[in-house]
C-alpha cells in the first residue's frame, strides 16, 4: 500500500428505506472528502440504497484506482460485517469482473467499535436529551 493520497475509501452503510440513512452516509462522505486525506471517498450500501458495494468497487477499478479500503460504517461486528459484506467484496471482482480487479489492492477495514470519541458523542446526546425534559 502506498501513501494515503493513493487510497480510495468506500464507506459501507447498511441501506435504509428512510432517506435520512443515505443522507447521513453522504454527509459523512462529504466531511471525510473535505479533509483531503484520501484520493477518493465514495459511499456504498449493502442493500436498498445505491450504489451497491460491488458497483462502487467496480466503478473505482474502472477509473484506474488500485488501492481501495472498504470501511464498514457500523458500530460493532455482526453478521453483516463478518459475513455479508465480505461476500460482496469477493463478488465484486469475481467471474467476469476478475480482469478489472486483478491489480486492485482491496482491504477491508474494521467497524467503529469502542472509542473514547464515541463516548464523548454519547455524553453530548444525553445532555441534549436532558436539556429538553
Amino acid at each position: 500500500m502506498t501513501g494515503e493520497e493513493d487510497i480510495a475509501v468506500v464507506l459501507i452503510g447498511h441501506g435504509s428505506r428512510l432517506p435520512y440513512g443515505k443522507e447521513v452516509m453522504e454527509e459523512l462522505r462529504r466531511r471525510l472528502e473535505m479533509r483531503a486525506v484520501f484520493k477518493v471517498v465514495k459511499t456504498a450500501f449493502m442493500q436498498i440504497n445505491t450504489p451497491g458495494i460491488e458497483d462502487a468497487l467496480r466503478e473505482l477499478a474502472r477509473s484506474g484506482v488500485k488501492n481501495i479500503i472498504a470501511l464498514p460504517v457500523f458500530l460493532a461486528d455482526g453478521a453483516h460485517t463478518k459475513e455479508d459484506i465480505p461476500e460482496k467484496l469477493k463478488a465484486a471482482f469475481a467471474g467476469e469482473w476478475a480482469e478489472i480487479g486483478k491489480d486492485v489492492n482491496l482491504i477491508y477495514g474494521k467497524p467503529i467499535g469502542v472509542d473514547e470519541r464515541i463516548v464523548d458523542i454519547l455524553i453530548d446526546r444525553v445532555k441534549e436529551a436532558a436539556a429538553v425534559r
